[in-house]
């Protein structure tokens, strides 16, 4: 009868001498892993050597990440500082490249068109403001005016005001037609959208807020026959009706 208690009992237990060796042993090899990572947490092995970056690096930025442990390294606060410094970057990537190198892949956000609000602001197709500039050093960049310059901007704002991308509209275009290549385009103003124009030289091209495609072909023509070479002497081109009407300087 005893031998039968015995047994049940081992049975309703189910532990067993080699069960406890098995459980001595994981907790052996758990505590030799948890020394190993410890050693490798503090040794001097994951230290930062090497910074990489398509973008200049600010030497307060770089004097952090220097001779720190990878493990330790807060990749959200660089990533913090970063776009902090620069919010004019489209985007920002960090990466840690065992055993010592930190990588900083930055995306930037190509310039489009200045806008001009006392100071010349550089856009990209998004309307971000990447740069500002009190003068125009960009005179191969079209500068639009909207007829507002009461508004200060900084990096990274997005102007959202619905004529600028009537404006971007306009420019997308101009630049496909090689025909306008010749000319110096020298702003966009659509301060009032229906009689928006640009300046090609120093006439005045009036072209409103719709069928931009129409208008820049019976613009074409008209350098290519009617004005070629003459393009001096007019003050004025107005597209906005079927029929484009020449205002010719006095």
């Amino acid at each position: 009868m005893g031998k039968v208690l015995r047994k049940l009992e081992k049975i309703k237990s189910g532990f067993t001498p080699k069960h406890l060796g098995i459980g001595i042993l994981c907790v052996f090899l758990i505590a030799v892993i948890i020394y190993s990572g410890s050693l490798i947490y503090h040794s001097g092995f994951f230290k930062v050597t090497r910074v990489s970056s398509n973008v200049p690096v600010e030497p307060a930025l770089k004097n952090y990440i220097l001779n720190k442990s990878l493990f330790k390294l807060d990749i959200r606060r660089i990533h913090n500082f970063i776009s902090r410094r620069h919010p004019e970057y489209k985007s920002t990537q960090v990466l840690k490249e065992f055993p010592s190198s930190l990588r900083i892949n930055v995306i930037q956000r190509r310039p489009f068109a200045q806008l001009y609000l006392n100071n010349f602001y550089i856009l990209d197709r998004e309307g971000v403001v990447i740069g500002l500039r009190e003068s125009n050093i960009f005179p191969q960049m079209v500068v639009i005016e909207i007829g507002q310059d009461n508004i200060a901007l900084s990096k990274g704002m997005r102007v959202t005001d619905k004529r600028l991308e009537l404006s971007f509209r306009l420019v997308e275009l101009i630049k496909t037609r090689k025909f306008l290549n010749k000319f110096s385009i020298k702003n966009i103003n659509v301060t009032f959208p229906e009689s928006a124009y640009f300046r090609v030289n120093d006439t005045r091209i009036v072209i409103g807020n719709s069928d931009f495609e129409r208008k820049l072909y019976i613009l074409e023509n008209l350098l290519n026959e009617k004005l070629a070479g003459d393009i001096n002497l007019v003050e004025y081109i107005d597209l906005r009706y079927k029929k484009a009407y020449i205002g010719y300087k006095k």
